[in-house]
């Protein structure tokens, strides 16, 4: 390939300059695809292939990651799961009582009531039957649940419902703290050290929630986790989208999105299989502590170590890459990679310093914008998708069938995507996403109860939507930003995003006050967000941007990839 640009640039100075020197001379060389240490990383990548040996083993690793993060990013939808419970009636059992449905209890006519008060024994019978039990309610003091699988009962966590779905939004508040911190890693120490911390920390701190001794304890862990293990699938999807051509970024989602459902088909499997929460959990976290091995295993960004002119590291990588896929680099190719380093250069008296990362960002009106405009993408997709998921075990029938259900249809989201997104673009995609998915979530506050089938129907074009959306917002985000500040850009987005994950727990308290709110809350969001949606700019068929003027130059109409080389030869 690299051989193939060279050629449409020759023809293009040929064309225009006969007598000029056919081989373009090494200043010439492509700003956008040319980073600090003087090699064409898109180049490189296009001769490695991208469906090499090489290439497999990376994305059978990040596979592996994927999965993980399918398998525990939302436990909590089962681990603090509600239970059926009762009040106990202590003058006609004992508080050490099993039996949850006596024939002589009688329970208050109103369902919330059930839970939370209960009916006096009149004081003139001398027997527990139904009929000795008046009108009069009474709060209650003990409870009996009918189940202990989740830390409802074993924290003893009746009629406070604010506790149970508290843990939901600690979870997605932890997952605002991490990204940013591993968004920071991921740029200043690599992909790979983020997307192996973050992996190993989740199987050791998720472990310690089995020991927990209180719902305090548990809360704190549930915490510590989430800040630990937030960030790994950002960081494998960024290095899995740098090791990859433009032609292969939608497959990459695609690819990666396939993994993250297997990962909850998994959970909800394991969940029924190990319904009482500490086995699950110590059946499911201590295998994470195996991703030690990717140090070993693993290669790091070919691309991000050349952004941060680590070119040794890069070389190394890149000749057992070649040698693995059994391909042939040019001698181009190979020239850059073996000529010394490109000296630094002077900085002479008057000459302003290289601003840092984010003074960059502030300075730059239109970075800015879009970063506003994706934080917004991201909190309509955090609000819906994991509003949406929690609600699932709500619905009728069995919680794990109905949650596998709302899983599964998330492959025909990701396959939509994968046949859409390099055919009508990013752009056009993500809009019609956000807006069935808004109108779908709308229209189900205004079915009747009585059409149950229609509600569900509905639920699930929203959920297919919401995922195609949010599975489309990771590529196009990442194509938005340059190189050196794409996962700290990235992470920015996805943290600001979690606003909505941290509000999603609460959604099924507001339903018991307001049943058709949460639908309607989730469809304006997604409105709002498909309108945002046309202000950005198109990038199908365009290579990512190394630096902050090529993120901003994206605003501009872009041209085919092709001309893009023509015009910077041209320049």
């Amino acid at each position: 390939m690299s051989g193939t640009n060279s050629q449409v640039r020759d023809g293009v100075v040929s064309e225009q300059k006969p007598n000029v020197e056919m081989k373009p001379k090494p200043e010439a060389r492509s700003p956008s695809s040319s980073l600090s240490c003087g090699v064409d990383a898109d180049s490189v990548l296009r001769q490695l292939g991208q469906a090499g040996r090489f290439h497999l083993r990376v994305y059978v690793l990040v596979a592996l990651a994927a999965v993980q993060v399918g398998l525990l990013h939302t436990t909590y939808i089962f681990l603090a799961a509600d239970v059926p419970y009762r009040c106990q009636i202590p003058e006609c059992e004992l508080l050490n009582s099993t039996e949850y449905s006596p024939e002589w209890l009688a329970l208050p006519n109103k369902a919330r009531e059930q839970r939370c008060s209960r009916r006096m024994l009149l004081p003139e019978q001398g027997s527990c039957v139904k009929e000795a039990f008046g009108d009069e309610l009474q709060p209650c003091e003990h409870w009996l649940y009918a189940s202990r699988d989740t830390i409802v009962a074993e924290f003893n966590l009746a009629c406070q419902d604010w506790k149970r779905t508290l843990v939901g939004t600690i979870h997605n508040i932890g997952m605002l703290i991490s990204l940013p911190i591993f968004g920071y890693i991921s740029d200043r120490w690599g992909r790979k050290k983020a997307l192996i911390l973050s992996c190993t920390l989740v199987g050791a701190i998720g472990s310690l929630k089995a020991f927990s001794i209180s719902y305090e304890m548990y809360v704190i862990v549930e915490f510590l986790e989430t800040v630990a293990g937030a960030s790994a699938f950002p960081a494998a999807y960024i290095l899995t989208i740098e090791l990859l051509g433009q032609d292969k970024r939608v497959l990459t989602t695609a690819f990666l999105g396939i993994m993250l459902v297997l990962g909850g088909l998994s959970f909800a499997l394991l969940a029924k299989t190990f319904t009482y929460w500490r086995t699950f959990i110590l059946v499911v976290y201590p295998p994470s502590l195996l991703f030690l091995l990717y140090i070993y295993l693993l290669p790091e960004s070919i691309r991000w170590l050349l952004s941060k002119g680590r070119k040794e590291e890069a070389v190394e990588i890149i000749m057992k890459a070649a040698k693995t896929n059994n391909v042939t680099l040019s001698d181009e190719t190979m020239k850059q990679l073996t000529e010394e380093k490109t000296k630094p250069i002077e900085v002479k008296p008057g000459d302003k310093e290289p601003q840092g990362l984010w003074m960059q960002v502030l300075r730059s009106p239109i970075i800015m914008t879009r970063l506003a405009i994706c934080s917004w993408w991201w909190i309509t997709c955090t609000f819906v998708f994991y509003g949406l998921a929690i609600n699932s075990v709500s619905l009728a029938g069995d919680k794990y069938t109905n949650y596998m259900l709302v899983v599964s249809v998330e492959v025909i989201a990701v396959v939509t995507n994968a046949l859409v997104l390099d055919r009508i673009g990013r752009k056009r995609t993500l809009l019609i996403a956000y807006i069935v998915c808004g109108l779908s979530c709308v229209a189900i506050a205004f079915v009747p109860k009585t059409l149950a089938w229609l509600a569900t129907l509905l639920y699930l074009i929203g959920k297919i939507a919401i995922t195609q959306a949010f599975s489309g917002i990771y590529m196009y985000t990442s194509e938005l930003f340059p190189t050196h500040a794409r996962h700290s850009l990235l992470g920015f987005c996805s943290m600001v995003g979690r606003v909505g994950s941290i509000v999603a727990p609460q959604m099924p308290l507001l339903a018991i006050y307001v049943e058709w709110l949460p639908s309607v809350l989730f469809g304006a969001t997604a409105l709002i967000a498909g309108g945002l949606m046309l202000t950005t700019p198109e990038t199908l068929n365009t290579r990512l941007p190394d630096t902050i003027q090529e993120a901003e130059r994206l605003a501009q109409k872009a041209p085919p990839a092709n001309e893009d080389i023509q015009m910077n030869s041209r320049s």
